[in-house]
């Protein structure tokens, strides 16, 4: 254009109205319409108790297609309960008295000591060595020595007890078979079961992460807890099948308890159960295609939680971790998407993308949805922007080769974009339903609407722009003076087959009918191709009321060119659903939607 104006072949008036029009090419609108629609979806998530930590939390949430979750303070309660008690060589007087001591006198409390201690109450013991619970060993243990603790029970003796998952303490085969039974009966009840040891081998104090399990260690009880079911569990992992997410339940219980928690919240019947032990013994490929193909995963350490969906993510999948704990931490970082309940530690919502305010497991499948919502209709805005912004500039780039002329003025321009793309833009991301992820990327989905709109919609509106124009030269006969022609028609031309090709597309972006289908599924939703109607009577009400077709420089036409132009834009839509049906271009340009 400044070439063009130094050379003295076009007026200033005339640069500054073609770089209007350029510039009004670039897609400002969208920037807009995303940035609503992250906003206002971050708005909804709010009401529905989730909170929004991360900007692109929002867009994350659009994409996950894996959940991992735990099963305690997830899909149960976390209000544990000690159900039973199972003696093993002792009375269950004195089981009782050494469980109350253990748990009254621990420093490191949990849930579990916790649960001991109401139902179990006892005496605080001076403990001479203590190793709290971890998640990567599984036990804990307290040291006494009743030669200086001088207890006030003859049931506590000199050495280690310990507390812990029972397959980590012994060889379960060294059981009796009837306490064997009890155990395995309580895990596939879906009972939390531990086992209470005894060795009088003293316990060396050392570094919790690198403490030994005392050798010899003598079974006193078998212990079985409870830990409800969330009310709403069953309906929420339904949600998630409906969202098209694949939920995988990673905890540190046994694989057998949480399977069966799992069965009972209606996860389904044949889920693929592995433990970390059998994870330990897998090599890298080996490890990441048990967790794609497995669904409940017991026994796994903080580090195998972390390795699990960094595996995921290496084959590709889009990852939402749900934690609570501090042993949450690394897996959490590991994940695409961090979800922390609010009565988690500090360190996990620190980490999080989102806060489930309320601990409302339930929301997260409305807010999958409300996240996929929104996605779907900002993918549909980019399309029709694209579609415009790559129409004009071809047309722009097509007739200056051609006819050495300007398409479109600025306000002509400035129409085109409000009624074909603007307004459209306001109803689409409100309007936009949830759906499953398609495979496909984003961008290949879009490339695969874009390019057939706007390659077939550029060719007619440059046919029907040079013939108004090949006409208005014909006007001029026996003067073939190309200085006087008049670009009036020939443009208002243009921008009525431009208003018509985008908004035609609205119907394509959300078929009504089987008429429409072409390259996108049937909706059957009739609003789309509503308010294409409505604009189009709004344009040609601007067309018949002279002061606004003068403002934005309209030529009437006669009745038969807008038949024609009717006509027109009804071809190009047969040829346009032809052409995705058929999916030429696709191949064509070699554009993989497998």
């Amino acid at each position: 254009m400044g070439i063009s104006f130094l050379s003295r072949a076009y007026s200033l008036n005339d640069v500054v109205q073609r770089s209007a029009v350029i510039a009004g090419l670039v897609p400002a609108g969208l920037l807009l319409a995303i940035t609503l629609a992250y906003g206002l979806g971050a708005v909804r998530m709010i009401g529905e108790d989730v909170l929004i930590q991360q900007a692109n939390a929002v867009e994350s949430l659009s994409n996950v297609d894996i959940l991992c979750l735990d099963k305690t303070g997830t899909l149960t309660t976390n209000q544990i309960e000690l159900q039973e008690i199972y003696p093993i060589g002792v009375s269950e007087e004195e089981l009782r008295s050494l469980l109350g001591i253990y748990a009254a006198s621990t420093i490191a409390g949990n849930k579990t000591n916790d649960a001991i201690a109401n139902t179990c109450p006892g005496i605080v013991m001076d403990a001479i060595a203590e190793v709290p619970f971890s998640s990567a060993r599984k036990w804990s243990a307290l040291a006494f020595d009743t030669s200086i603790s001088n207890p006030h029970t003859s049931h506590l003796k000199s050495g280690t007890y310990v507390l812990g998952a029972p397959e980590f303490l012994i060889s379960l085969d060294s059981l009796d078979p009837d306490s064997l039974d009890y155990l395995k009966e309580g895990i596939e009840q879906g009972l939390r079961v531990v086992l209470f040891a005894y060795s009088p081998q003293p316990l060396v104090p050392q570094e919790n992460s690198t403490a030994e399990l005392p050798q010899n260690l003598t079974p006193l009880g078998v212990l079985r807890f409870s830990d409800q079911l969330r009310p709403e569990a069953k309906q929420t992992l339904d949600g998630f099948a409906e969202a098209g997410i694949e939920v995988k339940i990673i905890s540190g219980d046994n694989p057998t308890t949480v399977a069966a928690l799992a069965k009972q919240a209606g996860l389904g019947e044949d889920i693929e159960v592995v433990s970390g032990q059998e994870l330990a013994l897998l090599d890298t490929e080996q490890f990441i295609q048990t967790a794609l193909t497995s669904t409940v995963f017991g026994r796994i350490t903080p580090d195998q939680k972390a390795d699990l969906v960094r595996g995921l993510r290496r084959r590709g999948k889009y990852v939402a971790m749900i934690g609570d704990g501090v042993n949450d931490v690394l897996a959490l970082k590991q994940a695409n998407l961090a979800i922390a309940m609010e009565s988690g530690s500090k360190a996990t919502r620190s980490v999080a993308d989102i806060v489930l305010l309320k601990d409302s497991f339930a929301a997260l499948p409305h807010t999958f949805l409300e996240g996929q919502r929104i996605r779907n209709g900002i993918q549909d805005v980019m399309k029709l922007f694209l579609v415009r912004t790559f129409c004009v500039t071809l047309l722009v780039f097509a007739t200056a080769i051609v006819a050495d002329s300007f398409p479109l003025q600025n306000k002509q321009s400035a129409i085109v974009a409000l009624i074909g793309v603007g307004f459209p833009a306001m109803f689409v991301p409100v309007w936009a339903k949830p759906g499953a992820i398609p495979r496909r990327s984003m961008v290949r989905g879009i490339l695969h609407f874009v390019i057939p709109a706007t390659l077939t919609l550029t060719l007619v509106a440059l046919f029907v722009y040079l013939f108004y124009l090949v006409v208005a030269i014909l006007d001029l006969q026996p003067n073939l003076d190309l200085a006087q022609v008049d670009y009036a028609t020939p443009r208002s031309a243009l921008v009525t087959i431009l208003i018509m090709g985008e908004l035609l597309l609205l119907p394509f972006l959300k078929p009504p009918t089987e008429f429409w289908v072409g390259g996108e599924p049937l909706s059957g939703d009739w609003r789309y191709t509503i308010v294409a109607i409505v604009l189009l009577g709004i344009y040609f009400l601007i067309l018949a009321v002279p002061p606004f077709r003068h403002f934005f420089e309209l030529e009437p036409l006669s009745l038969w060119s807008y038949l024609f132009l009717a006509f027109v834009a009804f071809e190009w839509c047969l040829i346009l659903r032809a052409i995705w049906r058929s999916r030429f271009l696709d191949r064509f340009l070699g554009i993989d939607l497998g």
